[in-house]
């Protein structure tokens, strides 16, 4: 039986009268269940609405010019369900009754058609209706705030389909996804792969169990992983049977107890030995050791926790040493010193100490951690790598940087006369090839133990590479150093008979003495080896001495080298251009780009000289880009001049070709001045080919692909060209002078040209004749089907300008 209460109602009609029988009717109710108040207009039951001040209002359909249903809405939009409106009318009507309580109206009364209980009852059940309503309303609140404002991660899914029923902010936050993508996902989608099969196994045995359900690696929507401790309870949610989850994240503590466990078998397994003490104890006892201590020192755990580790100390350890640790202990500090320690067996060994304090969170210090290192076997290794580093395994001689320093010192008396000889064994890596490295080891030491006594002892005699050995003789004029190197000489050449071998060795000697040749030790060095290099050239087996001719050839190197290095920031380097003619109607076909250097203090500096001194320094890439780019830009000039049909061929040494990117400062170099690729040539020499024969192959198919032509230079002179010829790309052949020269007398040059001439045109390659220098070499190398012509009877090599006067516009 419903309880009385007392309700407020506001009746809301443009007729006073309705409320003043609307009043009486309710009259015959004990006093004190209802007060009723009236108002005339909708804006003022609107009011009196979002103010509160009342239970239920009673509010007529037709209010004037309003219409009731829109304090029903309204009381429905803003969310004030608990405070019912119950609609008066007229007369009946099934369709303002059905829109009544379609709008949210409570009840719908017929003013002609009520008594004051059927009001009552009304007024009382609507009541009651909205004061469950706004309960249920409060808890449903009270419940979202609790579940979505939750620091940990909770989530309802349906057990039937997995999928995410509701989330809260936290797994929005912690996950990553939002909630329209979660409303599309089950729980097996934050999972990994190998997860997602264990939750199918748990969900088909224990995953119906309330509580704690284990540890989980979930995945992010970044891929990142997280793990939590997982607790479920079941619930009914809009009539389906459903999970809730607590998620706790402990990636954290997860990753601190890994950290700590790596931590425990770091120190248990490290080969150093690790003690800890506790200064807070009595006299700083050891508190832990672990197995690398135990080993290193011979004593247990249980011989070594509780006590000092000066048990280990015997003396021996220096006295700086110990006033670095206790200075160290003292002002609770790092250090690392060196102490002698003994191990229990009585054994000696140093001890490479580490010593570090470990402090608590307010400071206060708790522990000190000593990593032990055993330097014994080190110390002994120290001394044979310091040896080894002064002395030649194999003949126990110095090294050569230890003669060096010797040489330096002798060298710094004023006028000091010291004569070095560069000793070369020939042909020994024969030796080392045909017997055997330990023969060859053999032969050395014994030709070291023969070659020391004769330069005045070991001390003054280096092995300084393979079979070379480099000796000093202080105060030795040229007279002595001659006749030293011919003792050491004949020493060399005493046959060296072993097991079942008998050996007859020779050897090339180079001698540079000071002061003539240099006043440094690397000076003298490098001419005593230049020395010995001719000595070799000469037919091996004798003495050379250097010469004016060889200090002028390397101060050539010398000064040329560095000078040609700033050749071309200085703009010192120019091109001149040699025409190529067509044989058959003379018509220029191309031009040879040639580098010439003109220096503004040596003068014209022929290509001769600085092209193999380019070479042997490693300048040909630069010097060789710097010819590429000139000789685009010059063809830029002429295309912007109209002229066009003909190509400018540059040289690519093999340095050059060798380079990675070769194909990409070509490609570069026409992209930078717009010319055709088309119109440049590459000439190539055989040398060039034949170093590393995959790469260039793989270059030359790249060139190839630019477009540019590739022709080969000096055909004929090479040993190899006929068995290589098939594997490169190449669209020219340039028959080489010196076939040329004796054109038409010599019938085998003849011969040579022909045959040139015809595998060439098989192979579908153009023939060129490089040094046609008169009309008879011309008309026979027409005659036998050469493509084109080349040389000082066309014309010289000359720069741009004067190729322009003799170069005819089309």
């Amino acid at each position: 039986m419903m309880r009385p209460i007392h309700l407020r109602v506001l009746v809301v009609d443009d007729d006073e009268e309705d409320f003043l029988i609307l009043r009486d009717l309710l009259a015959d109710f004990p006093a004190g269940q209802f007060t009723l108040d009236w108002v005339p207009t909708l804006k003022q039951g609107v009011e009196a609405l979002r103010a509160g001040r009342y239970d239920v209002y009673l509010v007529d359909y037709l209010l004037g010019p309003d219409n009731g249903l829109d304090l029903v809405r309204l009381a429905v939009a803003e969310g004030s369900a608990h405070r019912p409106v119950i609609m008066l009318t007229g007369q009946g009507n099934d369709e303002v009754d059905r829109e009544a309580l379609d709008a949210g109206a409570a009840d719908y009364l017929v003013k002609g058609n009520i008594d004051g209980e059927k009001l009552a009852r009304s007024l009382r059940y609507a009541a009651e209706r909205a004061r469950h309503v706004g309960e249920l309303d409060e808890a449903r609140q009270r419940y979202q705030t609790l579940f979505n404002r939750n620091p940990m991660p909770a989530w309802v899914y349906d057990t039937e389909t997995l999928r995410f029923v509701a989330v809260n902010d936290a797994m929005v936050a912690n996950y990553g996804y939002d909630r329209d993508e979660l409303a599309m996902m089950t729980i097996a989608d934050i999972r990994t792969p190998a997860e997602a099969e264990r939750l199918r196994a748990h969900l088909a045995g224990r995953g119906c169990i309330d509580g704690f359900a284990g540890v989980w690696q979930h995945r992010r929507k970044d891929g990142s992983t997280l793990w939590v401790e997982i607790t479920s309870h079941r619930l009914v949610l809009d009539g389906r049977p459903c999970r809730q989850v607590l998620a706790n994240d402990i990636s954290a503590r997860r990753s601190a107890e890994e950290r700590l466990q790596l931590l425990e078998r770091a120190v248990e397994s490290s080969i150093n030995g690790i003690v800890i003490t506790d200064p807070r104890q009595a006299d700083n006892p050891i508190v832990y050791v672990n197995p690398a201590f135990v080993e290193m020192t011979g004593y247990t755990a249980e011989e070594a926790i509780g006590r000092n580790c000066r048990f280990l100390q015997d003396g021996a350890t220096s006295q700086a040493e110990l006033d670095i640790l206790r200075a160290a202990l003292r002002e609770e500090r790092d250090c690392n010193v060196i102490i002698s320690n003994r191990r229990k067996d009585g054994s000696h060994f140093w001890n490479h100490l580490f010593l570090s304090p470990v402090r608590d969170d307010q400071g206060r210090l708790v522990n000190y951690v000593g990593v032990q290192n055993d330097l014994t076997e080190r110390h002994r290794v120290e001394a044979e790598l310091a040896y080894t580093a002064s002395h030649d395994a194999v003949t126990g001689l110095q090294r050569f940087p230890v003669l060096e320093s010797t040489l330096a010192e002798l060298l710094s008396a004023e006028g000091a006369v010291v004569s070095v000889l560069f000793i070369d064994i020939d042909r020994f890596h024969a030796i080392n090839e045909s017997m055997g490295h330990l023969i060859g080891d053999e032969a050395l030491q014994l030709l070291a133990a023969r070659i020391g006594p004769e330069v005045g002892g070991r001390g003054f005699l280096s092995r300084f590479a393979g079979d070379e050995f480099v000796a000093i003789a202080p105060g030795v004029d040229s007279a002595g150093a001659m006749d030293m190197a011919r003792r050491v000489r004949a020493a060399v050449a005493q046959p060296i008979e072993g097991d079942g071998y008998k050996l007859f060795l020779t050897a090339s000697i180079g001698i540079s003495r000071s002061p003539e040749h240099g006043d440094s030790g690397m000076e003298l060095l490098r001419r005593a080896e230049a020395a010995m290099t001719r000595a070799k050239r000469q037919g091996r087996d004798s003495i050379c001495e250097f010469s004016a001719t060889q200090m002028q050839e390397l101060e050539d190197r010398l000064v040329l080298g560095a000078r040609l290095r700033e050749a071309i920031a200085r703009d010192e380097l120019s091109l001149h251009y040699q025409p190529q003619l067509s044989a058959a109607d003379l018509r220029i076909t191309g031009f040879e780009a040639l580098v010439r250097w003109t220096s503004p203090d040596l003068g014209p500096v022929p290509p001769g000289r600085f092209i193999p001194i380019a070479e042997s320094l490693g300048l040909m890439p630069e010097v060789g880009l710097w010819v590429l780019n000139e000789a685009c830009r010059q063809l830029r000039v002429w295309r912007d001049q109209g002229r066009d049909g003909f190509t400018v061929a540059v040289n690519f040494s093999a340095q050059q070709l060798q380079r990675p990117d070769i194909v990409e400062q070509v490609r570069e170099a026409l992209s930078r001045h717009g010319v055709p690729a088309t119109m440049l040539e590459i000439e190539l020499t055989e040398s060039s080919l034949m170093e590393n024969v995959e790469r260039v192959q793989g270059r030359l198919a790249e060139l190839k692909a630019l477009g540019v032509s590739l022709s080969l230079d000096d055909f004929g002179t090479g040993y190899s060209s006929l068995s290589y010829l098939r594997e490169f790309s190449l669209d020219k052949l340039k028959i080489d002078r010196s076939f040329v020269r004796d054109l038409p007398e010599s019938a085998d040059d003849a011969v040579i040209a022909r045959t040139i001439v015809a595998m060439a045109h098989q192979l579908r390659m153009r023939v060129a004749a490089e040094g046609v220098e008169n009309e008879a070499q011309a008309g026979f190398l027409r005659q036998i089907g050469c493509d084109e012509l080349q040389g000082y009877h066309f014309g010289r090599p000359a720069p741009a300008d004067e190729i322009d006067r003799k170069f005819p516009r089309d």
